[in-house]
């Protein structure tokens, strides 16, 4: 076994349970290092975060831990879980744990490089290696940041691309699409309120991270009439067009007020295409 040292993590939520896992691990001796990286190490976490453990082993080791006997590495075992590979050197587990704590347990041999913004060191066996794990530490990319009008522009011209394919769906009865495709323009709407509302544009992609800087960004700053827009119901292929034609409005709406204030060119062409051929085949997309 080597020795253990959570560092600032000894406070913190789950520590208990890494110490625990840390220990296990350890006394195995093809494991050469075990690191903590995410919301944990970078001291943002709570007892709701998962747990992104790490470990190295020796090149050519890999295999030998797509199916793991986690009671050699866990001390509360695994309800179920999920296997990503990534090539011949790495592999993660995406676990869920009885008492309910998440844990991505993410395997790399000594060769690897694998940058993320905070990590903390359990244990190491080589003194090389641990300042290799050190130099992983790179800035994350930013969430938020200054809007672009050109990456503002083009996001709205992708936005009436991909709303203009809800007139497919509907057309050809895809009644299950009003789950799916209102979340392709809700998500959307909530990126341009958040431009105007903040003056700053946020990463697009739907990840917890991104959904707490958007909580946080507009929490009190929608009005009624917005959240009403929001939680428009789309019980029937009527309720669904009722709520599209919403949405499209508010981004209408907020396109323009963005392309006024930082000096873009909005796509009217764009918009003016997709309402139209939407208004001329509109009558058929309620009819069951």
């Amino acid at each position: 076994m080597i020795d253990i040292d959570l560092g600032s993590l000894e406070l913190g939520p789950h520590a208990n349970l890494i110490r625990d896992m840390a220990s296990k691990c350890s006394a195995d001796v093809s494991i050469q290092a075990i690191w903590v990286g995410g919301s944990l190490a970078a001291g943002l976490g709570d007892t709701y975060s998962d747990i992104d453990f790490r470990i190295a082993v020796e090149p050519g080791q890999i295999d030998r831990w797509t199916s793991p006997d986690w009671q050699h590495y866990l001390p509360i075992h695994p309800c179920g879980g999920q296997l990503m590979q990534f090539g011949e050197q790495a592999l993660l587990h995406h676990l869920v744990l009885a008492d309910g704590t998440i844990v991505d347990f993410y395997i790399q041999d000594t060769t690897r490089q694998n940058p993320e913004p905070h990590l903390v060191i359990l244990a190491c066996r080589n003194a090389q290696l641990r300042e290799t794990l050190e130099g992983f530490a790179q800035p994350a990319a930013a969430l938020v940041r200054e809007i672009d009008g050109a990456v503002v522009r083009q996001f709205f011209v992708e936005y009436w691309i991909t709303t203009h394919k809800q007139l497919k769906a509907l057309a050809r009865k895809y009644d299950l699409s009003a789950f799916a495709g209102l979340f392709m323009e809700r998500m959307p709407l909530l990126r341009a309120w958040y431009m105007q509302a903040i003056g700053k544009d946020i990463d697009g992609r739907p990840t917890l991270h991104m959904l707490g800087a958007l909580h946080r960004g507009l929490a009190g700053k929608l009005t009624a009439q917005q959240h009403m827009i929001l939680g428009m119901p789309s019980r029937t292929s009527a309720e669904t067009v009722s709520a599209i034609e919403a949405i499209r409005g508010e981004m209408a709406r907020v396109g323009r007020w963005l392309a006024d204030w930082h000096e873009f060119a909005y796509p009217h062409e764009l918009e003016a295409v997709v309402k139209r051929t939407w208004n001329e085949n509109k009558e058929l997309l309620t009819k069951r």
